[in-house]
C-alpha cells in the first residue's frame, strides 16, 4: 500500500486526472446498450488512453519537443467533450455523469493549456 501511495505522489497531475476520467468513463460504459459499448464506448476509452499516452510521451521529451504531443492531447480532450455530449444526448449517461465528466475535461484542458503556455514561454 505504501508503494502505491508514493506512486500517486509523483504522478503528473494531468495524468492523474486522465486516469480518473478513464475510471469514471469505464463505469459509465458498463451500462451502455451492447452495440454502443463497442462503438461509442470503445471510442471514448480509446481517446482517453491515447491522451494518456500523448501526455506521457510529451513529458519524456526535451522542453522544445513537448508542444506537439501536448497539442494532440488537447485536441483529444476536445473530441472527448463532443463524444461525451453525444453519449448524454443519446441517453447513455445521466446529466449528473455528463456534468462531472465535462467538469473533469475542462480541468484537464486547463492543465494542458497551462503546460503548453509554459513550454512556449522559452
Amino acid at each position: 500500500m505504501e508503494q502505491n501511495k508514493n506512486f500517486k505522489q509523483i504522478e503528473i497531475p494531468v495524468i492523474k486526472s486522465l486516469y480518473e476520467l478513464y475510471r469514471h468513463t469505464h463505469g459509465a460504459i458498463l451500462v451502455f446498450p451492447k452495440h454502443e459499448k463497442y462503438s461509442l464506448g470503445e471510442k471514448l476509452e480509446t481517446a482517453i488512453l491515447e491522451s494518456i499516452e500523448l501526455v506521457i510521451t510529451g513529458n519524456s521529451q526535451p522542453k522544445n519537443f513537448k508542444e506537439p504531443f501536448l497539442l494532440k492531447a488537447g485536441a483529444k480532450t476536445e473530441i472527448l467533450k463532443l463524444l461525451f455530449r453525444l453519449a448524454f444526448d443519446c441517453g447513455f449517461i445521466s446529466q449528473k455523469q455528463y456534468l462531472k465528466l465535462e467538469e473533469d475535461l475542462q480541468e484537464i484542458g486547463r492543465m494542458l493549456g497551462g503546460w503548453i503556455k509554459y513550454v512556449r514561454s522559452n
